[in-house]
């Protein structure tokens, strides 16, 4: 699995520090890249002082793109916003690449990346970016901001020079080294090489020889169960067969059937959609009956996400009240430490 002729993009850089042996798919960019484009898009039109693309975008498009705006704006605090994709270049030492960053603000001193979805660790990437500039500008620190539009969180590094320049070449030294390995991450959905990837393939085929080795079913759970490290090992290897195996062998499954074809001992079951109103539904009946607006807000459940909530307010101007916040019944869920399972096998 050689990595040092691939081309390296300064977007990459986060995903090559997850995993030195990742690979992007070919094809064209999904919804979720091409709505991160209309935003980002948007935003720096925005800020340049053109908001007819912010103004043309969906609700759940806009409220993001405001609150961004706003945010760069508070940070602005002197100088000017550069957002021109053309004065935008990031000449990183060791990557040949020329990456573009989203916003810049040369007279406070800091770089930013505009970012929708769940929250990454974009460190690499901010540092590149950081570096670039330090380079450019023979400056000894630089601060950069990564921006996640749709989370409404900032977090922000303050680069010296020495640690932007670690931060680039570790993961450039590491993806060149024919001998570093692959390491499962949360890039691997978005990898050419995942479906021969060791690091992918071995815990699947682990997890079922557990199975097929033991011989009774009390056997297979003293196995898992007797300590700590093994039932740990067990549960990464037994979600990746789940996820890698049995989620797509169901897919196939239903396939077949809905074709028509016979599977022995499996049929499709069927169920009526459940019945609901929509907007127009509920608008008649609240003016029809001039019902009250809380009756309204009861009858629809009482209650409305935060985040849900919180792109309402902004859609109509409104600044949510701390006092009105609700915070539900704390939850747990299993994370893996991909960091200390590495420890563990080295």
């Amino acid at each position: 699995m050689e990595n040092h002729t691939l081309k390296i993009r300064h977007s990459m850089l986060p995903k090559l520090a997850a995993c030195p042996k990742y690979v992007p798919k070919p094809g064209p960019a999904g919804p979720a890249a091409e709505r991160g484009t209309r935003i980002d898009e948007a935003v720096r039109l925005a800020l340049q002082g053109d908001r007819s693309r912010l103004e043309a975008l969906v609700p759940d498009e806009k409220a993001p793109a405001e609150w961004a705006v706003q945010k760069f704006l508070d940070y602005k605090l002197a100088g000017e916003l550069e957002t021109r994709e053309e004065f935008l270049a990031m000449h990183t030492p060791g990557i040949s690449h020329v990456g573009t960053a989203d916003v810049l603000n040369e007279r406070v001193g800091w770089v930013a990346d505009l970012k929708t979805g769940q929250v990454r660790d974009y460190y690499h990437q901010i540092a590149a970016y950081a570096l670039a500039i330090m380079e450019r500008r023979f400056e000894q620190d630089w601060v950069g901001h990564v921006v996640y539009a749709d989370e409404r969180r900032v977090v922000s590094y303050r680069f010296d020079y020495a640690e932007a320049k670690r931060a680039v070449e570790t993961v450039l030294a590491e993806v060149r080294d024919p001998k570093a390995q692959p390491r499962a991450c949360d890039y691997c959905d978005w990898c050419a090489r995942k479906d021969t990837c060791p690091a992918v393939v071995r815990p699947v085929e682990e997890g079922l020889a557990v199975v097929e080795q033991a011989k009774s079913l009390a056997e297979v759970r003293d196995r898992i169960l007797r300590d700590p490290v093994t039932l740990g090992q067990f549960y990464a290897q037994w979600k990746a067969v789940e996820k890698e195996v049995a989620d797509a062998a169901a897919d196939r499954l239903k396939e077949l059937l809905e074709a028509g074809e016979e599977v022995p001992g499996w049929k499709i079951s069927r169920s009526k959609g459940s019945e609901y109103f929509d907007t127009e539904g509920i608008l008649y009946a609240a003016t029809q009956t001039n019902a009250p607006l809380e009756g309204l807000i009861q009858a629809m459940g009482g209650k409305l996400g935060g985040e849900k909530y919180r792109s309402w307010c902004a859609s109509i101007g409104h600044e949510p009240l701390n006092a009105h916040v609700r915070t539900g019944k704390e939850t747990t869920r299993l994370l893996q430490d991909r960091k200390k399972q590495k420890a563990l096998k080295d």
